[in-house]
């Protein structure tokens, strides 16, 4: 279909899967948030630097996913980043102490940002360059949403249920993401690079 031809993008399952996605970095950082006091009383000082660790995992994830997902394709390091941050959000949930907790949060950004990664080549594999325009700004309108509405939620589960059960929705919210990676979203790369 030529770009002239191309209609608007309508509401797709497949885009709200990849706004999920993109949501995961930023409800990563914004949800625990709220915890920060109650995390400093019980494994100690320093949580500030579990936020650090988790921009510096983001980083080097950034650097690596790009390349392996033109590689391989985009299922492959999906799955595997969603691993990593699944498996850190479960061992973060069960920290007994700060150092270890800084060490999950490096694992969870290293392996949450596939999502934000990957979820824009997918779009640029998908869409003809006018229908993408209109993709970016629905994920853009959630990347802007989840840090408004992350520390709310955040508050929620910290109060009622303490702050492990933030780590664990977290686990649970990606591993239904990649629940449904593997079920609906097919292979969008055609030709490896």
């Amino acid at each position: 279909m030529s770009e002239a031809n191309a209609q608007p993008l309508r509401f797709a399952p497949w885009l709200l899967l990849l706004g999920a996605l993109t949501a995961i970095g930023p409800l990563s950082i914004d949800m625990y948030l709220p915890s920060f006091p109650t995390l400093n009383q019980e494994l100690g000082a320093g949580v500030q630097l579990s936020l650090a660790s988790f921009f510096i995992g983001t980083t080097f994830g950034q650097i690596l996913y790009g390349s392996l997902s033109d590689r391989f394709g985009r299922k492959p390091p999906l799955v595997i980043g969603l691993t990593i941050f699944i498996v850190a959000a479960f061992l973060a949930s069960h920290a007994q102490n700060m150092h270890e907790l800084i060490i999950y949060r490096f694992f969870q950004g290293f392996g949450g940002c596939s999502g934000m990664v990957i979820a824009r080549a997918i779009v640029r594999d998908r869409c003809q360059p006018s229908q993408a325009a209109q993709a970016f700004s629905m994920l853009l309108l959630v990347m802007g949403l989840a840090p408004i509405l992350a520390p709310i939620v955040g508050s929620y589960f910290l109060t009622q249920w303490g702050w492990q059960s933030i780590f664990y929705f977290k686990a649970i919210f990606a591993s239904l993401c990649l629940v449904a990676i593997m079920s609906f979203i097919p292979e969008s790369l055609q030709q490896p690079r």
